[in-house]
């Protein structure tokens, strides 16, 4: 037989229990009670005593004109660290897939994401890899095509144009060394995604992933707003790209797991400070600080608060019911227990309800990168074998879809009339315990309400990740809700004994409210539901089933690596020219449309492109075109060139490509340097399966050789053989010579050659005897070329099926058996981020066993084993033969049964002592028939090493100078604003962003502007750069940097100088808000130079009353008011009422609308 493929199928049919018809709030099959539902039938009977809870719904508590800090935004992803390496192979190999992944993630009426951030790249590991740098030097032209993070985004709007785009870095490239060039950089980079793409960045941090600094970071967020206030038609001649660029928002802090106070506090001593910030951001943790700033920011200052970074789910939740750890007293946690989708439910409930948490960001939603990386499986859906399309949708992303299919979420436009739900803290709670991670283990109370502005809609979402059921009384009351309305019950809980998918998002029935008024519903142990007015049973966004992950093949290709092939062989080849290569685009709407686009020019083009299959953990790895018209993978980071970044995780340049399950095979590719050769070496490695972001760590073996020819063989990161190549290798010494490296494993025998020529060979007592290849250097430009990944006659390949510890039936609607354990045996998740899907199986109980029955030659048992504890191994029946289990590291094998004719199996591993550990059970396929490529002896030739002008080239010399972007004022130090007792709201808010355009055409090299003068009074600070509103006449918002003395105080009131020349001002706001009755004078002194300046009140600015909740009388006495801020009668008494001058009837009355704030049915005007 030739290396048969045995393929694992798990084909997802949507099982009729699924379908939800018939008539409206879920009567197809459901039935409707009086006074409450039983949501769902229960998986067993519990034995936990049932908990009460009650939500009470108040449409007065809907705070309809708050519109940042409680409008609540939904879900976002996090596209960094190199967790999206694989995606665009996705967009490549098999697009019909990618767009689908988007469709569910972007699309629909009720988006699940409605946010994609992004990483700032450098170059360099800083969590799980290295994110491609779009500007690696000062004088290079920013190039977002290179980094998938910016395509999946410009995907992402085609189908949702409302989708937010935001950037962090978590380091900056070399050449970046003050908070100037970070603007450069950063002002490159966003116009570089504009012009390409269509779609300009939303939002911004200024400052450092998790390294916040009062310091330096309030003063940095003030200068960027100023510089993006300053723009100018010279610096941004295209008017509508300046426009959008300018209404670009600024997030603070994006600390990590503490909450400090100085954020807040700086916001209310700092008015520059205030102005400049539009969200506050923290990872990992629901609280607030210790002065609650975090409500005072959404609720008082309307401000927006962000999860800017938080964990998904650390497994997979289709076979987490397997799970039979007792929390507290009953076994198994269905799909809660420690991460889980559950428990990320609970940490969304409780980071609204301790610090209005109104958005959340999770880092990675896709995980695109491959098993054994840093933060593994922390992930809402899994892309990691692009050739076969294999895509795992979690469970996790249906407790998403409980609270965001059943909300209009998003961002509030200007005039307030999207219609975005608001949260409503007092219809929400949280009685888990914990932070980070959440415990909701004990019961009680965990629910969060969003309700239309309108009051005429509410869904509540409640989790219970705990063993006891609930029971929720309901009450709504000040409502426009109609008459006998019922309040439809989805859920979601783990499989009864049908498919494993059978209770997913299903509509249960629907209650009526009782003689009392309120309604009762009961939830299920282990269970998200959701309580809704929206009637959206019929609807297919609601009752499609959560996609299921299909067939995963092993990555076994034809010589070219673009296709499946497994007659021949080869696993894998790449001369990474991908000649002729096109790739599909993603139309309107997400459908892939008919067009395609060259693959190279569509991933950064001849300089540098994402190569195919490639996961790179540091360093940069990219198709490069050399000047004799050849590709090479090219590690383009060079020490001596642009220098070297800073970064979380240091070690020399990997990348990573293949796949895991390959067990047996030759891994072969030609090497040269460029230059720095007393410091360049090339590697490559086998059987990696990852641990640590360093290739000899990682990786069962590593052969290195450096330009000088001396070589080192590793096994793991112990060096295991050494030497220097002799003439018998014809080593070609030196930097633009070519030379070829391949290492062998096959068994426990490893062996590395150099031109063709064995140079060691190495037998392990405890061999690693899978995973996927690696190559590595220093950083010197080093060229990769004509990669083959070859199997070995004799040996088994791979592994034909890979099973996690948890797999004990599969995923089709029979839910067949697969592992069987029998005796005492603990199966538990959240295990650590290099176990398998963070979930082990283990026994100390002799006699306790593990059988499966498979089509194959053998199986082996992969896990951390760190006792050689011993086992007895039956096949087929027969007599139990006694092993020793060997000491193996994550994802390595520890137990092997090989050798066995082609054909059905079952073996079972029964403990005779010690401890027994599963993580992973790898089939073993047929053994590979074809001749073996890799016993030439003859010495490796290239004819390139005799051609001296075909030689590749260094990254060409600047054209020019750095492209002059940023505006003069950029390099005059911004002053800061001096302290205030109350923060005075930002003057102009701009208007949203609008639908993407098309791409436009770059704009020439911009001229810089002269500085903008910033006038000064003797020994008075200067004020940051702000946008302020002049009624000018034109509609247009005036760019000035506003001095600190255009601000001043009269009594409780704050006014902005709006002419010095004219003698006019605006009234700002007040400083302390609580007052009842408050008066706008004609005219107002400003005694800060010891002698009195009067200036007639001609403006009131936008917000001026935020917070001034009891403010019942306003007088406004000034007879000269021309213009009223948006929303700045917003903040007081909803029965307020407002004198004016007679005088002034007609004219207030066109200033005084719906737009100012002024509420028209309960509000009066005196005149």
């Amino acid at each position: 037989m030739r290396c048969r493929v045995f393929r694992r199928v798990c084909v997802g049919i949507l099982s009729l229990s699924l379908l939800v018809t018939g008539m409206p709030f879920c009567s197809g099959g459901a039935k409707t009670q009086a006074a409450g539902v039983q949501s769902g039938v229960t998986e067993k009977k519990s034995v936990a005593k049932e908990k009460s809870g009650s939500i009470t719904v108040d449409g007065n508590d809907i705070r309809a004109n708050n519109v940042n800090g409680l409008t609540y935004k939904g879900f976002g992803l996090l596209s960094a660290n190199s967790t999206s390496d694989l995606l665009m192979d996705y967009k490549a190999q098999n697009p019909e897939a990618y767009a689908e992944l988007l469709q569910y993630l972007f699309g629909g009426k009720y988006p699940i994401m409605t946010h994609v951030k992004l990483e700032m790249g450098n170059d360099r590991n800083n969590s799980t890899g290295s994110e491609a740098s779009i500007k690696r030097s000062r004088y290079e032209k920013a190039n977002v095509l290179r980094n998938p993070g910016w395509q999946l985004a410009a995907d992402a709007k085609k189908i949702n144009p409302d989708i937010k785009v935001s950037i962090l870095r978590w380091n900056a490239p070399e050449w970046v060394k003050s908070i100037e060039d970070v603007y450069k950089w950063y002002k490159a980079t966003i116009l570089a995604a504009y012009r390409q793409y269509g779609y300009m960045v939303d939002y911004i941090n200024p400052n450092v992933n998790e390294a916040w600094n009062k310091k330096t970071d309030v003063d940095y967020t003030k200068k960027f707003a100023g510089w993006i206030a300053s723009e100018n038609e010279k610096t941004i001649p295209d008017a509508k790209e300046r426009a959008l660029f300018q209404k670009i928002k600024l997030v603070v802090s994006d600390e990590a797991t503490s909450i400090s106070s100085d954020i807040v506090a700086s916001m209310k001593s700092d008015g520059g400070f205030y102005n400049a910030v539009d969200v506050v951001g923290y990872h990992y943790t629901t609280s607030d600080d210790k002065n609650g700033g975090m409500k005072w920011l959404a609720e008082g200052a309307d401000k927006e608060v962000w999860n800017s970074e938080a964990q998904a789910v650390f497994s997979n939740s289709a076979f987490r019911p397997s799970n039979n750890v007792k929390d507290p007293t009953t076994e198994g946690t269905g799909l809660g227990g420690t991460g889980s989708a559950l428990e990320m439910g609970n940490t969304f409930i409780k980071g609204f309800v301790k610090s209005r948490r109104t958005h959340v960001v999770y880092q990675p939603a896709i995980g695109s990168f491959y098993e054994g990386g840093q933060f593994s499986f922390k992930e809402l859906v899994s892309a990691r074998d692009p050739w076969s399309g294999w895509i795992h949708y979690d469970a996790g992303l249906l407790v998403l879809a409980h609270l965001s299919k059943f909300a209009v979420t998003g961002w509030e436009n200007e005039d307030n009339t999207a219609g975005i739900w608001r949260a409503i803290p007092e219809a929400s709670n949280s009685t888990a315990s914990g932070t980070n991670p959440v415990d909701g283990r004990r019961g009680g109370e965990n629910y969060m309400t969003l309700a239309a502005p309108s009051k005429d809609a509410f869904s509540s979402v409640i989790v219970n990740d705990s063993e006891y059921p609930m029971s929720y009384q309901i009450n709504v009351k000040n409502m426009k809700l109609s008459d006998n309305q019922k309040l439809a019950v989805w859920e979601t809980r783990a499989a009864d004994d049908g498919s494993f998918n059978e209770n997913y998002m299903k509509c249960t029935g629907s209650v009526s409210a009782g003689e009392d008024g309120s309604y009762v519903v009961k939830v299920k142990p282990f269970s998200v539901v959701t309580v809704t007015t929206l009637d959206v049973a019929d609807d297919e966004e609601h009752t499609k089933a959560l996609l299921v992950e299909g067939e995963r093949t092993v990555l076994d290709t034809d010589e070219t690596g673009d296709a499946q092939d497994t007659s021949n062989g080869i696993l894998y080849a790449d001369d990474f020219e991908y000649t002729g290569k096109r790739v599909a685009v993603i139309a309107t709407h997400g459908a892939v449309s008919q067009k395609t686009e060259d693959y190279i020019s569509s991933r950064g083009g001849d300089t540098g492109a994402m190569a195919r299959y490639t996961h790179t953990l540091n360093g940069a790895f990219e198709a490069y075109k050399t000047v004799d018209g050849n590709r090479v993978l090219r590690q383009q980071l060079d020490q001596t060139e642009n220098g070297v970044g800073h970064s979380w995780n240091d070690g020399d340049a990997v990348t990573l490509l293949g796949d895991f399950r390959w067990c047996n095979y030759t891994a072969s590719v030609d090497v040269l340097f460029e230059n720095n050769v007393s410091k360049a070496y090339g590697s490559v490695a086998i059987r990696q399966t990852g641990g640590s972001q360093k290739l000899e760590d990682s990786s069962g073996y590593t052969f290195r050789v450096s330009a000088s020819g001396a070589w080192k063989l590793y096994r793991k990161d112990k060096v295991v053989l050494s030497g220097t190549a002799s003439d018998q290798e014809s080593f070609k010494k030196g930097a633009f010579v070519w030379n070829n490296l391949k290492l062998k494993g096959a068994g426990a025998t490893i062996t590395a050659y150099i031109n063709n020529c064995p140079v060691a060979e190495y037998t392990d007592e405890n061999p690693i005897t899978s995973g996927r290849i690696g190559l590595g250097s220093s950083y010197t430009h080093t060229e990769f070329d004509n990669l083959r990944v070859m199997k070995i006659k004799g040996y088994v390949p791979y592994y034909t099926e890979l099973l996690d510890n948890m797999e004990t039936y599969d995923l089709t609607p029979e839910k067949n058996t697969k592992l069987v354990y029998q005796g005492t045996w603990s199966h538990a998740n959240g295990k650590g981020m290099y176990v398998y899907q963070r979930s082990m199986s283990e026994t100390s109980e002799a006699g306790a066993s593990l059988t499966y029955s498979f089509t194959g030659t053998g199986m082996e048992v992969l896990a951390k084993t760190s006792e050689a504890g011993t086992v007895l191994v039956s096949v087929d029946g027969g007599q139990p033969e006694e092993r020793k289990l060997q000491k193996a590291d994550n994802m390595n094998m520890s137990c092997s049964v090989s050798g066995l004719e082609y054909k059905k199996h079952t073996v079972t591993i029964a403990l005779k002592e010690g401890k027994f550990f599963v993580d992973m059970v790898g089939v073993l396929g047929d053994v590979c028939e074809i001749s073996d490529e890799n016993t030439l002896t003859e010495n490796w030739q290239d004819k390139r090493n005799n051609d001296p002008t075909v030689i590749p080239t260094q990254t060409p010399t600047p054209e020019g100078p750095e492209e002059a972007l940023i505006p003069d004022a950029l390099t005059t130090p911004v002053p800061t604003v001096p302290p205030i007792v109350y923060p005075t709201p930002s003057p102009v808010t701009p208007t949203p962003q609008e639908t993407a355009p098309s791409p436009v055409t770059p704009a020439p090299q911009e001229t810089a502007p002269s500085p903008v003068k910033t006038p000064t009074t003797s020994g008075q600070p200067h004020a940051t750069p702000v946008v302020s509103g002049t009624p000018d006449g034109t509609g247009q918002i005036a760019q000035t940097q506003a001095p600190q003395d255009q601000y001043f105080t009269s009594g409780n009131a704050t006014y902005r100088i709006i002419s010095a020349k004219k003698k006019t001002a605006a009234f700002v706001g007040l400083q302390k808000k609580n007052v009842k009755a408050f008066v706008i004078p004609a005219s107002v002194k400003d005694k800060r130079t010891g002698k009195a300046v009067v200036y007639r009140v001609t403006a009131i600015d936008k917000k001026a009353f935020a917070g001034c909740g009891k403010l019942k009388k306003l007088q406004i006495k000034s007879k000269k008011l021309t213009s009223i801020g948006k929303n700045a009668f917003a903040g007081i008494h909803k029965k307020a009422v407002i004198s004016c001058p007679s005088a002034c009837r007609k004219a207030y009355r066109k200033l005084i609308t719906a737009k100012t704030g002024f509420k028209k049915k309960t509000m009066k005007i005196l005149f």
